[in-house]
This record gives structure tokens, sequence and C-alpha cells, in this order.
């Protein structure tokens, strides 16, 4: 939950019990959360197994290793969705680099980097051809570097924004013309996997961000996918 403080509560997002709190050029909004029937899938044990291992990793640092993560909290500062800049605990820096690393393969570091480069990715458009099994990603992208692929099940044709339903797919390497991701049926198997046949009837948002050695990543950036 993201609560920005006034002498009132001035805005917020995020969940708060069962309950989300969201904007959009409507206003503020508080719905409930819409609760799946089989919310621990593996995907998502997977993903909270890595925090625990590396909450449980914290503990066994050395306290040269745990001071290099405090030193390093303000060469990591980062913008909220406020605009607010916000500076990372060193814990809680060591946890974030270190669980974006692993989602591309890299292993765990326990002495904190320097900032790096942060690949390219940017989406114009995706291509789902359900008879030939191909999904294809085009765009502007470092080349052959391999970037983290996230799309949302099947929404409504009425959905304008499917940021809040991205989930992790794949990972895929970028053509070496730095133009395109994937192909036939890499990326398509892995959407098939995670979230089903595509339906053209529904409406699905595709979208890319790069993750960089040092364990930053990029903002998301998504289409709305064409079937073709």
């Amino acid at each position: 939950m993201l609560i920005k403080w006034g002498s009132i509560v001035v805005d917020g997002s995020g969940k708060l019990g069962g309950h989300v709190f969201s904007k959009s050029r409507g206003g503020a909004t508080v719905r409930t959360i819409a609760r799946a029937t089989n919310p621990q899938t593996s995907f998502q044990q997977i993903i909270r197994s890595r925090f625990t291992r590396l909450s449980q990793n914290w503990r066994d640092l050395t306290e040269v290793q745990r001071e290099s993560w405090y030193q390093a909290e303000s060469s990591f500062s980062r913008t909220n969705r406020f605009g607010d800049v916000v500076t990372l605990s060193g814990k809680n820096l060591y946890e974030s680099l270190n669980a974006n690393r692993q989602i591309i393969g890299l292993g765990v570091i326990n002495l904190a980097p320097l900032p790096t480069e942060i690949p390219v990715a940017i989406v114009t458009s995706a291509n789902v051809s359900v008879s030939n099994g191909s999904m294809v990603i085009s765009g502007m992208f470092k080349d052959s570097t391999d970037f983290v692929i996230v799309a949302t099940e099947g929404l409504s044709q009425g959905s304008r924004n499917g940021k809040n339903k991205l989930r992790i797919i794949g990972i895929a390497e970028s053509f070496t013309d730095g133009t395109a991701i994937a192909g036939f049926n890499d990326v398509y198997d892995d959407y098939v996997a995670r979230l089903g046949i595509p339906n053209s009837s529904r409406k699905i948002f595709i979208g890319v961000y790069s993750i960089s050695v040092s364990g930053q990543r990029s903002p998301v950036s998504s289409v709305v996918a064409k079937f073709v």
C-alpha cells in the first residue's frame, strides 16, 4: 500500500486489507480485491520463495557486506507513482536487486554493485497468431539481450489499461538488429503455459522490461496485442 500524507491523506495507491486504492481521470476509487480461486500458483510460490531465501541470506552477510548495501542506498534512488524520490533501505535494496537478477538467471551478489546502464526496452507492436502459434514483439531493444516478457490474460474490449494485470510469462532474447523479440513458438508457448490460449475476442496487453546486470529494471513498455 502506497500512501501520500498531507494535513490529511492526499493520495493513495495499492492494497490495504481487502481493498485496492487507485485513481484515474475519473478520480480516486476504492474497490474490493477480487480473489483468484487458486492464488497459490507454482509461479507465485517461486517468487515468494526467492524473497524468503534472500531475507534469510541477508542475516548471513558479513558486516562489511551489509555496510556496502547501506552505503549504496542513495545510488539507487527511484521515483514512485506519485513522482516522489524513494530510497530503499540497504536490506530492501539487497532483496530487490538480487530478486531482479534471478529473474534473468543471474546469481546472488553479496556486495552492493554500482549502478549500470539499463538495456533499452520500447515496444511499438505485438502480433499474435493462434493458428501459427507465434507471438512477435517489435520495437527498439538492445541487440541480443534477454528481456522479461509480461502480458495479461484476455480482458474485456473496454479495458483501457492492463498495467495492474500484467504477469511475467517468460524471458526472451531480442533479434540481432534490436527491432524484435521472439518469433515462432517461444514466447507464444510461454504465454499459453502461464495464461492459456489467447482469445482473439478479448483484449490482451503485452509488454517488455529489461534488467541490468546490477539488478536495476526499466519501466514496463506495453501495447495491445494485434491478432494476425
